[in-house]
């Protein structure tokens, strides 16, 4: 098995204590430190799996003795976080999306360089078996050439208060799947046009409800992507059964000269579903961090799998920060051709 890796975290919101779980449940890494400057979850998980409890990351970093690092605080204070683990020269994990600009990733990978320290991107979707599978078959050429990419993202909007004032919706939703369609067809994007559906979710938060953007690529295909909070609150806002996360409206397709390839992940077609008097419909999803005999899978866990393995062995990372790059270059277009109501041009 190796060297026990000494992992921190730094970040103890929603997506950090998934994190924590999957390092807690690992035979080959051990959970030695977690940071927030609130204190309250970081206690939470120094409880459950006896870490060390820091309110200042570089007071973790400088003490901690870590081998590696998982940044999952809010992407404000990415580049600040990943200053500080470059310092210490510890590899990191940075959470999506990696920065809120294309600047503040170009900062990060300097930094990297500089440090002569590794940096994953966390891109979870590439590691859902499904868009994966959908990409070597598009690799196969089953489609041929290009023609349409498409994408959708649609949740319910019970997280939205977390995010006003923090992050935008594009950058919350949008960016997965810039980073897909990118990842399938990396084509040059040359323009981008986005527009926003706008109701409750922004009168009570700021973000769009509903984005809809449209990518030109060179040689003609067009890419689509929607980002939206716009799913009913029942079909994702329950407490029951226990261990279920909420499912979305997600799909992925592609469309070619010679054939297409889908990735359905709909709501008309969830896998696993409950429907009772008491709470009525909901659908599990089972494709980020499912349980499974008491143990987290899927996605989230494979990212972590990769992450660690690209430690142990010196390799470069699956999901880089130019991968990262690619897909907030497509965000700052998407959010400025919302800001302004047209196309933005963008190239390499």
């Amino acid at each position: 098995m190796g060297v026990t890796l000494r992992v921190g975290l730094i970040g103890c919101g929603a997506i950090g204590a998934w994190h924590a779980r999957i390092i807690g449940e690992r035979r080959d890494a051990v959970l030695a430190a977690v940071c927030d400057v609130v204190t309250a979850p970081a206690e939470r998980l120094t409880a459950r799996y006896g870490a060390t409890a820091f309110d200042d990351a570089a007071r973790l970093l400088a003490t901690a003795r870590l081998d590696v690092v998982i940044i999952a605080s809010p992407e404000s204070v990415h580049l600040e976080h990943a200053r500080l683990a470059a310092a210490a020269k510890v590899p990191m994990l940075i959470e999506k999306p990696v920065a809120p600009t294309v600047a503040e990733v170009e900062a990060i990978a300097e930094l990297a360089r500089s440090a002569g320290v590794m940096v994953m991107a966390g891109h979870v979707e590439r590691f859902e078996v499904g868009s994966a599978q959908l990409k070597t078959a598009v690799e196969e050429g089953i489609c041929g050439r290009i023609v349409t990419i498409a994408a959708r993202r649609q949740f319910v909007a019970a997280d939205t208060p977390r995010f006003a004032g923090r992050s935008t919706t594009l950058r919350t939703l949008g960016v997965h799947d810039f980073d897909l369609v990118g990842w399938v067809h990396p084509a040059l994007p040359i323009e981008v046009y986005a527009a926003a559906g706008r109701g409750r979710v922004f009168a009570e938060t700021g973000l769009d409800d509903h984005v809809v953007t449209t990518i030109r690529f060179a040689g003609g295909a067009v890419g689509l992507v929607e980002s939206a909070w716009t799913l009913p609150a029942p079909y994702g806002a329950f407490t029951s059964p226990a261990g279920w996360s909420a499912a979305g409206n997600n799909r992925l397709d592609v469309f070619g000269e010679r054939g297409m390839v889908s990735n359905d992940m709909g709501m008309r077609g969830q896998q696993l579903i409950a429907f009772d008097e008491a709470a009525g419909f909901r659908a599990a999803g089972l494709r980020h961090q499912p349980i499974i005999h008491g143990r987290v899978v899927g996605a989230l866990r494979d990212e972590v799998d990769a992450f660690l393995n690209a430690v142990r062995d010196g390799t470069p990372p699956p999901v880089g920060l130019e991968d990262a790059r690619r897909a907030l270059a497509l965000t700052a277009a998407a959010e400025a051709s919302l800001a302004t109501g047209r196309p933005v041009a963008i190239g390499a």
